[in-house]
């Protein structure tokens, strides 16, 4: 099977960074749960 490497971005509006964070963990356990799925890292900019 290759390997595929996807990276996203999301900015979030300064009002709902609380709120896109936690919706975003909420897929980290699924997704790591996927067959094939090797590595789901979730990363925040504090900039």
């Amino acid at each position: 099977m290759a390997k595929l490497t996807i990276t996203g971005n999301v900015v979030a509006k300064e009002d709902q960074i609380d709120f896109v964070k936690a919706e975003l963990e909420k897929l980290i356990t699924p997704t790591r749960a996927e067959d094939g799925c090797l590595q789901y890292d979730l990363h925040q900019d504090n900039g």
